[in-house]
């Protein structure tokens, strides 16, 4: 029974999550006994054809193993998926850091253009400010006043 069990190939049956081996199942204690006193040899020929010989006494036991190994192999794979996910993750906030520190430096080149355009219309001698208000005290119509704080930095 066992080689016919290891000729059929259930652990490799597609789309099923299974032992790499199969359970063969002796219902009476007695005769697992026998069987293993007749033939010391029994337990390893049904090994090595990847059968595993389980009685009453260890069913439970082997059942109970296998939910273990496959937990432990679930916990294996999601440990995988988290890794990988954590390295994606990890390679997003890099790029997020990247562009931040981009956006600084474009804030910064947009505080110093704007500093400069300032400076032309407020400071220093012929500023625009300057030059507009020259034009009013010239009598040039106007409807609205200049702020004065622009005209403080004239040197």
């Amino acid at each position: 029974h066992i080689s016919g069990l290891s000729a059929k190939s259930y652990q490799n049956l597609s789309g099923l999550t299974s032992p790499e081996f199969v359970l063969l199942f002796v219902p009476i204690e007695s005769s697992f006994s026998i069987a293993i006193q007749h033939d010391l040899e029994l337990f390893d020929f049904a090994w090595k054809k990847r059968v595993v010989l389980v009685t009453p006494s260890t069913l439970l036991a082997t059942l109970k193993t296998i939910a273990s190994v496959w937990k432990q192999e679930q916990q294996t794979r999601n440990a995988l998926d988290i890794a990988t996910k954590a390295g994606a993750l990890y390679d997003k906030f890099v790029g997020f850091t990247e562009d931040m520190k981009k956006i600084g430096q474009n804030i910064d080149r947009s505080k110093d253009a704007y500093n400069e355009a300032f400076n032309k219309l407020s400071s220093g001698t012929g500023n625009l400010a300057s030059r507009a208000e020259t034009l009013r005290k010239l009598g040039a119509k106007n409807s609205k006043q200049l702020d004065q704080k622009l005209l403080l930095d004239e040197e």
